[in-house]
C-alpha cells in the first residue's frame, strides 16, 4: 500500500490509515519543525465535514502536542484559508485533513 503521493496520505479510515498513523505523523512533524524552528513548533490543522476527519484531527494534535510542539485546529475548513493562515499568522506547518 502506498500512504503517500502527490495529494497527501491516501487509504481508508480505519483500514490502510488509521490513528496510529496520524499520531505518528503528528509527532514527527512537531519534531522535525521544531528542530527546524529552534523553538516550539507551530502546526495549524484543518479538516473536512467527513467522519473520520475528526478522528484524525484529533490524533494529530495529539501526536504534535506529544513533541513538545502546539497545534492550532481550524476544524472545519478550506484547503486555501490553511494555506493563507500559515502565511500570515506565521505558522511553521499546516495540514488539511
Amino acid at each position: 500500500m502506498k500512504y503517500f503521493g502527490t495529494d497527501g496520505f491516501r487509504g481508508r479510515a480505519n483500514e490502510e490509515l488509521n490513528v496510529h498513523h496520524a499520531f505518528k505523523i503528528g509527532r514527527f512533524l512537531g519534531h522535525y519543525y521544531k528542530e527546524k524552528a529552534g523553538r516550539k513548533a507551530r502546526i495549524v490543522i484543518g479538516k473536512d465535514t467527513r467522519r473520520s476527519s475528526y478522528m484524525f484531527e484529533s490524533a494529530l494534535s495529539a501526536g504534535i502536542t506529544a513533541s513538545g510542539s502546539d497545534a492550532f485546529l481550524l476544524h472545519v475548513t478550506t484547503t486555501p484559508s490553511v494555506s493563507y493562515v500559515i502565511r500570515t499568522e506565521d505558522f511553521d506547518c499546516g495540514i488539511m485533513i
